[in-house]
């Protein structure tokens, strides 16, 4: 076959569709980085359909990023007795079957979950239907969905290194990375006082937040805070009123906020690989309530290679957290050190790699 042959048959091949369903939510931790999967996929050519749990995160979301959405009902296992998990199971039921007729109407080529209750009645309506499944997790610890799923996924795409994984399907699981926004090349105005960043999710941390919100007023006379509360806490965060503080219950800013932090203060999901992707140096608390203490994992890891600060809940003071800011804020080599270990768990090529294995 001649040269403009065979640019005819690639040509042909580009305007193929690809229908792809995606699914995973309930929280900014999955919802946020499938918007990045979601993006690579349309410079592929991807129909996409993507599947939620009806939140205002996951809408939002899907409207900015202009991709097909549908909501499902979907129950949330709780390790702990709670009158809701009978309701729940109700809930399951129902968005299985809500699943199984979205997926018939769809008929997707390819399925990719990123995680989360939600994922869990669409893997398993996709595996009845004979769709091909793929899988994304965002701990060191898989997650209940997705340790559910493994038996029917053809592969699963792990954040950390697989050295730090036990028990899983050698033939099944790809290092990736996390997916990770790409972020606005825009500057934030600022005074020039270094910037501290604190975060606890899109759902935010009461622990967090109420620890900072202790010592604000030392805080703001040597540094800019960038507060991110979560909904719960803003009303009561948002009566301080001191210079250099700015709050917010939820900023699609986070990333150039990110960019130009001197010292982040966060929990240890999936934000650890939007710190690692920045360099940035990082005071980890672990949230000690999190499913299979996933968060602790995550912390240890980070621990063990010196790669950020890790503090727990327990026996921590405002004063003591107070102390250890100041200590990091004057350290440059102790800055540079952070930075430099936090950026080992990063993968830029993460997103790529992912659309790269789903669409093979």
């Amino acid at each position: 076959m001649n040269y403009k042959g065979r640019r005819i048959m690639e040509k042909e091949k580009e305007k193929i569709i690809r229908k792809i369903l995606v699914t995973g939510g309930g929280t900014g931790g999955h919802a946020v980085p499938l918007m990045a999967v979601i993006d690579e996929l349309k410079k592929n050519n991807a129909d996409i359909l993507y599947v939620g749990s009806g939140t205002e995160i996951e809408r939002k979301l899907a409207s900015e990023h202009k991709v097909k959405y549908k909501a499902i009902l979907s129950g949330k296992y709780r390790r702990y007795f709670d009158w809701q998990n009978f309701i729940d199971f109700f809930k399951i039921i129902i968005g299985f079957i809500q699943s199984f007729f979205i997926i018939l109407f769809f008929w997707p080529e390819r399925v990719f979950s990123k995680g989360g209750y939600v994922g869990l009645p669409i893997v398993w309506a996709a595996w009845l239907l004979g769709r091909p499944i793929y899988i994304h997790e965002t701990d060191s610890i898989l997650g209940l969905a997705n340790r559910l799923s493994l038996n029917k996924c053809k592969k699963v795409f792990v954040s950390w290194p697989v050295k730090y994984y036990h028990n899983l399907p050698v033939d099944k699981v790809i290092y990736t990375g996390n997916p990770i926004r790409s972020a606005e090349k825009k500057v934030i105005a600022c005074d020039k006082k270094p910037m501290i960043l604190v975060t606890g999710g899109s759902q935010g941390a009461r622990f967090i937040n109420q620890t900072v919100a202790a010592i604000l007023k030392q805080l703001t006379e040597k540094y800019q805070v960038v507060h991110i509360c979560g909904k719960l806490d803003y009303e009561w965060l948002s009566k301080n009123n001191w210079p250099n503080y700015k709050l917010f219950d939820y900023t699609d800013k986070f990333l150039i906020y990110l960019s130009q932090a001197r010292l982040v203060i966060s929990r240890s999901g999936g934000t650890i690989f939007e710190l690692a992707a920045y360099k940035k140096p990082a005071i980890i608390i672990p949230l000690p309530s999190a499913a299979n203490n996933h968060q602790e994992a995550n912390a240890r890891i980070l621990e063990k290679e010196n790669a950020a600060i890790v503090l727990r809940e327990k026996g921590l003071t405002s004063e003591s957290l107070l102390e250890i800011i100041h200590r990091v804020m004057e350290d440059k080599d102790m800055q540079y050190d952070l930075s430099e270990r936090i950026g080992q768990f990063a993968n830029p090529d993460a997103v790529k790699t992912i659309v790269k294995n789903i669409l093979v």
